[in-house]
């Protein structure tokens, strides 16, 4: 039933190959003191670390996500927290929440309060201002981050 949460039997930190009869099923949402969590599935050929921001998977169905957006017009499905999501594994990711998020290797520096949006890769960038941007907020910095540095984030998707 929509609205309501399942008994989470494993951390938000825990990432699995296979779903055992305990762990839920993807799309499972959860919330707790740390905030707004989703359970989806690493269809991408490499791990996510942690940091990085996933996206729905354009070729698969469900909550199959990956972070392979080749571009930051891509909708944030969530941010990889407490642990790598291994390749084709099950994995939390946080919708609403705080978090440590990595900037883009060419994001150049957001300042405090200074708002971000998802980049290619599933790295972060400065919010841009420019006439025409399709690119959403998706989150606030909670302090200065430089370029392909790692930083404190409030992050929501929805």
């Amino acid at each position: 039933m929509y609205g309501l949460n399942p008994v989470r039997f494993n951390p938000t930190s825990q990432v699995t190959t296979t779903l055992g009869v305990n762990d839920g099923s993807i799309g499972d949402g959860a919330e707790d003191s740390t905030g707004k969590w989703l359970l989806v599935y690493n269809d991408n050929t490499a791990s996510v670390p942690v940091g990085y921001g996933m996206v729905l998977n354009a070729g698969a169905t469900g909550y199959s996500c990956t972070v392979s957006s080749a571009t930051s017009a891509d909708m944030l499905i969530g941010v990889v927290v407490n642990t790598s999501i291994v390749s084709a594994g099950y994995g939390w990711v946080l919708q609403r929440g705080f978090c440590n998020v990595q900037m883009g290797a060419a994001s150049g520096t957001v300042l405090t309060k200074g708002t971000l949006q998802l980049g290619a890769a599933g790295l972060f960038f400065p919010k841009s201002n420019a006439t025409g941007s399709k690119d959403n907020v998706v989150g606030c910095a909670m302090a200065t981050i430089v370029t392909s540095a790692s930083g404190p984030a409030f992050i929501s998707v929805f």
